[in-house]
């Protein structure tokens, strides 16, 4: 009993209606007392949203996680929250079909230096968000594009405009996901799923994946293939070591230049390794640009004429190792590439 009082918390405070109409689209539910954004918020906090995060973390609440693209976190981790009054009093509407429901959860938001929350000096300034954004100190649990979730979520009722509320917060700080830091390992793919699926039965977990430098690009591929099917909210892949499970798992049709969006880097393994980049002149006539693959230096990639580049394709036989990838794609690691794909050379 004292072990599951010491766990649960909670936390009351106050926030002011923003008066938005009635059906107006609630992109947050709360934000800081300054921000832009009062026109698609629900309330404002009467504190800094550095206050509000302080007073939870200080009453137990642990922090999370927020998302991170360039470190392929992709999913937001922390404990479930339960709010008095309920937010469905105020707002009308759930997720679109085809995405799951969730809970919100405490990540306590991206940071600056000296542990600011970034939501405290940067518009929208949200403290609660109804879309996946790494700033938010409270988003739902789970991956949920802006796009995807706008005008989901209305106003029931309008309320009168500076009108106080209070709130309580409350948390059972076993809801935070465990975290398991696994690699991957020659021959090792199917005990590691076992491993996976008999951990997720205490609980959600966050794990962080790695692969053995011995593996091959083929054996990657296989345990990126496994993961893929349990990668949920119940076992999140969140965050890289050395390559995000999904650098195994390019769409075929990318290696058709024609059917790419944009023009990433093209790195092919070999004797020597080479870097092509690939020039899209926009001038020529028609909707497609003429593309000309041009190979370039490893030094040069770093030059700001290929800036905005953050994506590069790796092409590599089966038998290749992880090591060796590795040692081709540090010679850019001044480029700092975000996002690496890698496959099979035909």
């Amino acid at each position: 009993m004292l072990a599951t009082l010491l766990l649960s918390a909670s936390l009351t405070f106050t926030a002011t209606a923003t008066g938005v109409e009635q059906g107006t689209p609630v992109e947050f539910f709360f934000a800081g007392k300054d921000t832009d954004r009062d026109y698609e918020t629900m309330f404002l906090l009467t504190e800094t949203v550095d206050e509000f995060c302080d007073r939870l973390e200080r009453a137990g609440l642990p922090r999370g996680k927020p998302t991170d693209a360039r470190s392929c976190r992709l999913w937001p981790v922390g404990c479930s929250l339960k709010f008095e009054p309920s937010i469905d009093r105020f707002i009308a509407g759930r997720m679109p079909e085809g995405l799951p429901a969730a809970e919100p959860v405490y990540t306590g938001g991206r940071r600056l230096s000296g542990g600011r929350c970034d939501a405290g000096t940067n518009m929208p300034m949200s403290v609660f968000s109804t879309f996946t954004l790494d700033q938010s100190a409270i988003v739902y649990d789970g991956i949920y594009g802006q796009g995807a979730v706008y005008n989901c979520f209305t106003a029931k009722e309008k309320l009168e405009k500076g009108q106080r509320f209070t709130f309580t917060v409350s948390w059972d700080s076993a809801t935070m996901p465990r975290f398991l830091h696994l690699t991957a390992r020659p021959g090792g793919g199917r005990e590691l799923v076992e491993c996976l699926k008999r951990e997720s039965e205490k609980g959600s977990l966050d794990v962080l994946l790695g692969f053995a430098d011995a593996m091959t690009v083929a054996e990657a591929t296989a345990v990126a293939s496994l993961v893929a099917s349990l990668d949920s909210s119940r076992i999140r892949f969140n965050g890289v070591t050395n390559l995000f499970y999904r650098s195994f798992l390019p769409l075929v049709k990318w290696r058709d230049r024609n059917e790419r969006l944009t023009q990433p880097f093209e790195l092919t393994i070999g004797n020597p390794d080479r870097l092509v980049f690939v020039d899209e002149d926009w001038t020529v006539e028609g909707d497609d640009p003429k593309l000309t693959p041009q190979e370039i230096d490893f030094a040069a990639s770093a030059d700001q004429k290929y800036a905005r580049i953050d994506t590069c394709f790796v092409f590599a036989s089966k038998t290749t190792t992880v090591a060796r990838l590795q040692t081709a794609m540090k010679r850019m690691a001044s480029r700092q590439v975000v996002n690496w794909y890698v496959f099979v050379k035909e």
